[in-house]
């Protein structure tokens, strides 16, 4: 008697917990449910072949770099995820992925904010450094009007002008305010940088942004940090700064960027300044423009670097959402190498180049 007991039990038992389970499996899809509700994804994807015409390697090695053979290098697709967690907190992430790391998936930047205010927000976690005019979405080809964006300005290589564009590890405090006509923000940030030739350590920092009438758009910022980890012993806990301007507008089809820079890391060969400029004028679904690029480092060394890029481009809306974009560069180098990987034989070379870009 007392088997069949403990029988009758265990079936009670079992039975219970089979509810248990599919009242706990049901709870679960629904907060399942409820969270891909909330959640918010886009991503970008763009297509890129280069080809140079001299048999030395630009910015990059043979590896990284655009040759004579070509490369598809810089060819990279983006996922964004943003979830709501409540009327005042927020969450969001990109993971990134490039044929320079062989589409390895990484966490790019992902932050969380906090809205203090209707004009204050607050960040925290691995967040896009914010210097430079498209620093921020610079990895979304569909969002400007070039291939690549100005590499003497915006490259990663250490051979050039060095304004960093790598996210950050740390905070910032937003403030923005917007009248009838004009938006204005205020970022004020902090925190450090791990890059491959170097950390950047207490990093502090400020940008400026004003708009006027989705027509002009203006940025300045300045930021500074200490170096630690470095290629060059000379530069270790030194103090890497940087000061940066530009401006873009688009006004009765006539688009325009501009920007400079000026870097100062406390070694001669390593300062310079950066700058370049782009018109171009959209006609329908085509948007023909020129873009001169200047890049001087290290003037007052014995290695001073000079150089410059001049390039034709055409982009062509294929749709709202995709691209296809051709471009002819004049690469001249007047002193040292630049973005080379050595020396170049020729003061000038040529680069083609094709793309498309699409978000999603």
């Amino acid at each position: 008697m007392s088997y069949g007991k403990s029988a009758l039990q265990t079936k009670k038992a079992k039975r219970t917990l089979v509810c248990l389970l599919a009242a706990s499996m049901c709870q679960s899809a629904l907060l399942a449910e409820n969270l891909v509700d909330k959640i918010g994804v886009s991503g970008f994807l763009t297509a890129k072949y280069q080809q140079l015409d001299d048999d030395n390697f630009f910015n990059g090695d043979q590896k990284t770099g655009v040759g004579k053979d070509g490369s598809w290098q810089d060819t990279k697709i983006g996922i964004n995820l943003t979830a709501p967690v409540n009327d005042k907190i927020s969450v969001a992430t990109q993971f990134f992925a490039t044929k320079d790391d062989n589409f390895n998936l990484t966490l790019d930047w992902g932050f969380v904010s906090y809205a203090v205010s209707d004009e204050i927000t607050i960040r925290a976690g691995k967040i896009k450094f914010p210097v430079g005019l498209v620093n921020e979405y610079v990895d979304v080809g569909n969002t400007y009007p070039w291939i690549t964006a100005p590499e003497l300005f915006y490259t990663e290589n250490l051979q050039g002008p060095n304004i960093t564009r790598e996210s950050y590890t740390g905070t910032s405090v937003l403030w923005r305010t917007s009248t009838e006509d004009t938006d204005v923000g205020i970022n004020i940030f902090g925190g450090e940088i791990n890059l491959e030739s170097m950390d950047l350590r207490k990093l502090v920092g400020i940008s400026v942004r004003m708009a006027w009438n989705d027509t002009i758009n203006f940025q300045t910022s300045y930021y500074q940090g200490t170096m630690h980890n470095t290629l060059m012993s000379v530069m270790e806990e030194k103090t890497h700064s940087n000061l940066a301007v530009g401006i873009n507008f688009d006004w009765n089809d006539i688009i325009g960027y501009a920007e400079w820079a000026t870097t100062d890391m406390e070694v001669e060969t390593m300062n310079g300044t950066s700058w370049y400029t782009t018109l171009g004028y959209q006609m329908d679904e085509w948007l023909p423009y020129l873009t001169h690029q200047h890049l001087d480092k290290g003037k007052e060394s014995t290695n001073p670097q000079k150089q410059q890029i001049t390039t034709a481009g055409l982009r062509y809306d294929l749709s709202d959402t995709m691209d296809l974009k051709v471009e002819y560069s004049l690469i001249k180098t007047q002193s040292g190498q630049g973005l080379f990987e050595s020396i170049p034989a020729d003061e000038r070379a040529n680069r083609f180049g094709i793309a498309v870009d699409v978000v999603f």
